[in-house]
């Protein structure tokens, strides 16, 4: 059945299929068993919604509401809303239940849902036992990070997203198990990588696309198990080594040709249809170890999923955004995880909660509760008041049918009272928008975002690209991006690894790097287009438009040799 978006009015498609799915995830209370409603909203659209709920990059300062003690908080200092740094929001010095309010069936929901968040406080952060990790969010079980975001299990990292179990890596993405990597994605188990995407087992090289168990290599594609090449040409190692001293990272001209030639052999490189492996009835992108997922991008370990994003070890979920671990009938939520089930539109609830509607910031083994903030351990509530299991039972069905008839049953909350800003949001990043367009909308809208210009104290020309030239004061400066003009300053800790590693200080803002590393990944979308080399049609990332050769599934890489890109003579210095 085809359907157009009420939102953009693009065309979507709903099938028997869909509508099946969702009746096997329709909520239960009781004995009564509630359908959910049909989408009105395209996936994107819905996607752009939870996006809207999901704050990563703005971090302000401010005061905690709890202590008084100036914290960092992803809520900024004007907004309505309270924030009490976790170590205070996790405390008992406070209690959810104290905010509680009998339902009003003369109002809306979300209107009640939105008064209430108003009141209770709300995580500054979103963080679990890091050590010396001032500057992180959506961050657990770390030490010694700086603007890390969504990671866990990092020890001296710097500027990374969605990084997991790294040691000492900077300016990475999606990179997993690896130690002294710069400026990777999508890499893992990899040590002293740079410039490179979608490696693993690399060890000491740069410029590397799509290589695995590789070592001492440079400006190589598709590569298995190699040593000592360059541009996917063999050499010894003495000619590897020499060919290697003559390339100056510090110097722009050896790092703008050596990248030249790393793109166009790149173009020669046929690329798989699918990013992923181990996977049996998947259709997406970036997906592995999984069965029977549609329509959905980075997942690992999933079952029964569609129209997810970054899940790891989900079964039957849909229109779910990060993280996962043993979550289990999710829909349409944001942030849920670890040991969760039965989650329906909720944001930010996990370590073992269950039985949850309508939730924000419900944790630690929540369970049948229905539009709460901020309650752990709670259970058989509603708008944060206590009910017996048979008044929560009897109460809850009356509450839905006053939502199916308001028209806000079976959909996420709206953006229009998200406690962010939209262009504060990870909406703003993935669906951009104009001022105009989003307060037309309803939506929230920022005018002082947490960055400047205009301040720098030094500029770039005085800085020599040579790591060994530069000294200490740079520390003392601040600096204006050659991009985007946004200030900042280089920290003690990145300036250490850049001389360690002989690599010049970036120009560039934090937000900028990352913004460029996630350009350089497939988007969140398909497209049909007929392999390269057998011409059937097939479903993939690659827009048909796209310079890049594309194969089906049935194309191994692995099985490709040196010969596979035409051989060219002893290269020069890169």
């Amino acid at each position: 059945m085809n359907r157009s978006c009420s939102s953009c009015a693009a065309n979507f498609e709903i099938t028997p299929d869909d509508l099946a799915f969702l009746q096997k995830l329709a909520p239960q209370i009781g004995e009564r068993t509630f359908a959910l409603a049909e989408p009105t909203l395209c996936p994107d659209c819905r996607l752009q919604r939870r996006m809207s709920w999901r704050m990563e990059r703005c971090l302000y300062f401010r005061t905690c509401d709890a202590t008084g003690k100036k914290i960092l908080s992803v809520i900024s200092p004007e907004s309505p809303f309270k924030a009490f740094y976790h170590e205070a929001w996790y405390g008992d010095t406070w209690n959810a239940l104290d905010y509680g309010r009998s339902y009003d069936f003369s109002k809306p929901f979300f209107q009640q849902f939105a008064e209430l968040m108003k009141q209770v406080p709300m995580l500054a952060l979103n963080i679990v036992n890091n050590q010396n990790c001032d500057y992180v969010n959506q961050v657990g079980f770390s030490k010694n990070c700086y603007l890390i975001i969504e990671a866990d299990y990092d020890q001296d990292c710097l500027y990374g997203y969605r990084i997991f179990y790294n040691k000492t890596c900077v300016d990475v993405l999606e990179l997993t198990h690896s130690e002294r990597c710069y400026e990777c994605i999508d890499c893992a188990k990899c040590y002293n990588l740079r410039f490179s995407q979608q490696c693993t087992q690399c060890v000491d090289s740069l410029f590397l696309y799509n290589c695995r168990s590789c070592t001492g290599c440079f400006g190589c594609v598709g590569l298995r198990q190699a040593q000592h090449c360059m541009f996917n040409r063999q050499l010894s190692k003495e000619q590897y080594e020499s060919h290697l001293k003559s390339f100056d990272p510090c110097n722009p001209a050896h790092m703008n040709a050596a990248r030249a030639q790393y793109e166009a052999l790149k173009l020669k490189h046929p690329r798989k249809a699918f990013i992923g492996e181990q996977n049996e009835n998947v259709t997406g992108n970036y997906i592995d170890e999984s069965k029977d997922c549609s329509a959905s991008f980075g997942l690992r370990a999933c079952r029964d999923c569609r129209h997810c994003l970054y899940i790891r070890e989900a079964k039957d979920c849909m229109d779910y955004l990060v993280w996962g671990d043993h979550a289990e009938r999710v829909y349409d939520c944001e942030c849920c995880g670890h040991n969760i089930q039965n989650l329906h539109f909720c944001c930010d609830c996990w370590d073992g909660s269950h039985d949850l509607l309508y939730c924000l910031q419900c944790v630690l083994n929540c369970s049948n509760c229905f539009g709460c903030v901020g309650l752990q351990k709670g259970k058989h509530c509603i708008l944060n008041k206590q009910y017996t299991q048979e008044e929560y039972e009897a109460l809850v069905p009356k509450v839905i049918g006053h939502m199916q008839r308001t028209g806000e049953w079976g959909s996420f909350f709206p953006t229009a009272i998200s406690p962010y800003a939209y262009n504060e949001t990870a909406a703003q990043e993935n669906f951009e928008m104009q001022k105009g367009d989003a307060i037309e909308r309803g939506w929230g809208w920022r005018e002082n975002l947490p960055v400047t210009k205009g301040k720098e104290t030094m500029l770039w020309s005085a800085i020599p690209f040579d790591i060994a030239k530069v000294d200490d004061l740079i520390l003392h400066y601040v600096f204006a991006c050659e991009a985007t003009g946004k200030n900042f300053k280089i920290t003690k800790q990145e300036l250490e690894f850049y001389r360690q590693s002989r690599l010049p200080v970036p120009r560039l803002h934090p937000d900028e790097r990352h913004r460029r590393r996630m350009l350089m990944r497939n988007p969140r979308k398909l497209w049909k287009r007929q392999c390269a080399n057998c011409q059937k049609e097939i479903q993939t990332s690659y827009a048909p438009d796209r310079p890049e050769i594309v194969y089906c599934e049935e194309f191994d890489s692995g099985t490709n040799t040196l010969s596979f890109v035409p051989r060219a003579t002893a290269p020069d210095a890169p």
